[in-house]
């Protein structure tokens, strides 16, 4: 009987190594890779405009089909200003990181919303290397305008 507790022993201590082993290990994997998941390590395919259209109906959104995508070349600049700041402060609200292409030049994509009865609301995404890289939902107006990350709506 002493030999089976023994052996019992035995077992369940090197189960527990293994076990702070494995997690000891994913400690590190996630200090190496910054210390967060997010969701910008998700690519999205961008490459077509069904594909951003899909992307942003998926976050809870109708894109006003009766008005034309818009979309003109942008370049991420190598350092950021005090407004660009801000706009990587949403970025990375929505799991995107923005720093990660200083000085990459991408696409934006504006698609204006059907959204809660307004004609200003707009869905922009930033595109590089056929892959969302940011974006956000925003609404021009002056009095109750608003930008907000790319997240879910529901």
């Amino acid at each position: 009987m002493i030999g089976f507790v023994t052996t019992k022993s035995k077992i369940s201590t090197f189960l527990l190594t293994v076990l702070l082993i494995i997690i000891l290990i994913c400690v590190l994997v996630f200090k190496v890779s910054g210390g967060s998941v997010s969701g910008s390590e998700i690519e999205y395919p961008a490459g077509q405009k069904i594909e951003r259209i899909a992307f942003i109906e998926n976050l809870g959104y109708t894109v006003n089909r009766n008005q034309e995508e818009a979309s003109k070349q942008v370049e991420i600049p190598y350092i950021f200003s005090d407004t660009y700041e801000g706009y990587q402060q949403i970025q990375l609200k929505a799991g995107y990181d923005l720093k990660k292409y200083a000085g990459s030049k991408a696409t934006l994509y504006t698609y204006n919303l059907i959204y809660e009865n307004r004609t200003d609301v707009y869905a922009n995404l930033l595109v590089a290397d056929s892959v969302i890289i940011g974006g956000d939902i925003s609404a021009l107006s002056v009095s109750d305008g608003f930008i907000k990350p790319l997240t879910y709506t529901y």
